[in-house]
């Protein structure tokens, strides 16, 4: 098993339907959709760092 950690987030219940059915569109569970979404964040977040510190 792969080293995760569960965390917890509210989710407004108008994103909620709206989060559901974009993931049934992907065929994924709503939990790895938010997962994918996350990684997708934390890696241009990461970008945006290292560009900022290769600018200065």
């Amino acid at each position: 098993m792969a080293n995760t950690k569960m965390i917890g987030a509210r989710v407004k219940p108008d994103l909620e339907e709206q989060v559901k059915e974009i993931a049934a569109r992907d065929r994924r569970t709503v939990s790895d959709w938010i997962r994918c979404r996350l990684e997708d964040a934390v890696a241009a977040a990461r970008r945006q760092d290292q560009h900022r510190s290769e600018a200065a």
